[in-house]
């Protein structure tokens, strides 16, 4: 706060003033000696008067100066006044927003300790950390900060791309159960070979192992390259870690509209898991995966739930399956 500090005189600055207001007043009590001897005979009277009027001269100019430094104190302090005020507003303002802010954790339905964990790790990244390290930290605050509105305005998250840990995760944290669509298009045969999927299958075997139902309908809407022995393998795998598997050959389900075929997966019957994905390049090469979205809007999940039972209804399950 160097603003509140008042620079003080040069002490040769001081000496000099007193030096100009005696010599004023000196001449000031000369003159009027001049005048006073002039005027009467009398040189006690002269030199009486010469000097009441050359130290009232002197005193007038104190005075005057006084006035002076006495007006720029009173400006400094109003100004100091103001800063320490407009300091101590701004120290309060940040009291607040963070009483504010933890009084809203504290209400969050969200674990307490989850979010001043983020808070306290997120303060670990000091200014001895990379550039790189606090970009990358910005652009995922940034992230999780527009994904958690997104849940709480309740409408749809959207991710550019496959996504893998909001799959994964929901998998992890579903209690009552997931009803999902695997479309030939979208899946294939190698999607379980790969490491998302063999994390989402050890995931379902969890999920079943604490008590949730899932059920899942291989809809084969194009032939698969794999051949049914690829198909056999991917229905074992699912059927052997307890998950409800039933096949929808759309070549015997002509009433069913292609249009309204996609994959999603419900969980828990609040969010709704899809995917956008591209046309087909070739035969021998599935559609990339254009973007993910997750849907919380209840209208939207409860369409998505009428039509999954629709294609339970008509799907069969293996009778190769044990």
């Amino acid at each position: 706060m160097s603003g509140l500090t008042m620079p003080a005189d040069r002490p040769g600055r001081r000496l000099s003033e007193v030096l100009r207001k005696v010599a004023i007043a000196l001449v000031t009590g000369g003159v009027a000696f001049t005048l006073t001897n002039l005027a009467q005979k009398d040189p006690i009277l002269s030199v009486t008067l010469s000097v009441l009027i050359g130290g009232s001269a002197l005193v007038v100019q104190f005075l005057v100066a006084f006035e002076g430094r006495l007006r720029e104190v009173q400006v400094g302090q109003v100004d100091q006044a103001r800063q320490i005020r407009a300091c101590v507003d701004e120290r309060f303002r940040a009291i607040s927003e963070a009483t504010e802010l933890f009084g809203l954790i504290e209400e969050s339905a969200v674990q307490t300790e989850l979010l001043s964990q983020l808070v306290r790790h997120s303060t670990k990244i000091g200014t001895d950390s990379p550039g790189l390290a606090h970009r990358l930290a910005r652009r995922e605050l940034e992230r999780l900060s527009e994904f958690l509105k997104e849940l709480g305005d309740g409408a749809e998250a959207i991710y550019d791309g496959e996504d893998r840990d909001w799959l994964l995760n929901l998998t992890h944290s579903a209690e009552k159960g997931i009803d999902a669509t695997s479309l030939t298009t979208v899946d294939g045969g190698g999607m379980w070979a790969t490491d998302l999927g063999q994390r989402y299958l050890d995931a379902q075997r969890e999920a079943v192992q604490r008590g949730v139902r899932i059920r899942r309908i291989f809809i084969q809407d194009r032939p698969d390259p794999g051949g049914e022995n690829a198909l056999d393998k991917i229905y074992r795998q699912h059927a052997d870690i307890g998950v409800e598997v039933r096949i929808l050959d759309l070549s015997t389900a002509t009433h069913l509209r292609r249009t309204s075929l996609f994959d999603f997966v419900l969980f828990d019957q609040v969010i709704s898991y899809e995917v956008t994905t591209g046309s087909w390049i070739d035969e021998n090469t599935p559609p990339i995966v254009v973007n993910t979205r997750l849907v919380l809007r209840p209208s939207r999940v409860d369409e998505r739930s009428e039509r999954f039972r629709e294609l339970w209804e008509v799907s069969r399950p293996r009778q190769d399956i044990a």
